[in-house]
């Protein structure tokens, strides 16, 4: 069941609409604090315009790993963007490696850019939410509290189908990221060493996503170990680095 609006023969999906939204709003915030980064605003378009298709395909690619034996039936869905299925790990694995290569080919300090544009990052992923509340995906278990919210029997895993309300996960990683945002935002007028923003961002998120992922039933596991955990060990590990690492000329 994805959350879709028709306008005439076009069908509009919402989630696709948010995500294409999330990346206007990261675009936008990216031009706006470039000149605190010493990077004109051709630069950040360029950025974005390497980012936007690598980070695009790495995000499917995992979502196509996870689920590779529905695709391998299904191939000519692995295409459907629109409709959802997209690995925010794989997302930042492929963007963070072009940028490392763009930083390199344009002579950039890479942490320098990274810190301008994960606080980009951090807004796109909190508008991304939105969208799974609409597609009705990445909820918790059942839940009788006053926020809970009604998911459709056909979304219910077989063990939840006499449960109706269950924990808006999709809204407390909404919450949580938008919060990463603003504090990226506001250590920026702290004057910090290059890379610690960055830092910030990759412990915050990783902590974010690693305890969230107790609570989640459908993400990518392999013999019993959740993938998103063990990456998310390892942004946090790379922010205390960064956070801990002297500070450089």
């Amino acid at each position: 069941m994805l959350a879709m609006v028709a306008i005439g023969p076009v069908n509009f999906y919402i989630y696709g609409g948010l995500m294409a939204l999330g990346v206007l709003v990261g675009f936008l915030v990216a031009r706006l604090r470039a000149k605190l980064y010493q990077v004109t605003n051709s630069t950040v378009e360029s950025i974005f315009l390497i980012l936007i298709p690598s980070s695009v395909l790495g995000a499917r690619a995992y979502h196509v790993l996870h689920y590779k034996a529905y695709y391998f039936n299904h191939p000519g869905e692995i295409f459907l963007l629109w409709q959802g299925g997209l690995g925010v790990f794989g997302a930042l694995i492929a963007g963070i490696s072009a940028l490392a290569i763009y930083a390199k080919i344009k002579h950039y300090s890479f942490w320098q850019l990274t810190d301008l544009l994960l606080p980009s990052a951090a807004i796109l992923q909190a508008i991304g939410r939105i969208g799974n509340f609409f597609n009705q995906e990445a909820f918790g278990p059942p839940t009788d509290l006053p926020w809970k919210v009604y998911i459709d029997p056909s979304r219910r895993p077989s063990s939840w189908q006499n449960h109706t309300s269950f924990h808006p996960l999709f809204l407390y990683e909404f919450l949580a990221m938008l919060a990463v945002f603003l504090i990226l935002l506001l250590l920026e007028r702290k004057g910090q060493k290059i890379g610690f923003a960055s830092g910030v961002y990759f412990l915050l998120f990783g902590t974010i996503r690693f305890l969230t992922e107790f609570a989640r039933f459908d993400t990518w596991q392999i013999q019993g170990v959740k993938v998103a955990q063990v990456l998310s060990l390892v942004a946090i590990l790379l922010g205390l680095i960064l956070l801990l690492r002297p500070k450089t000329k």
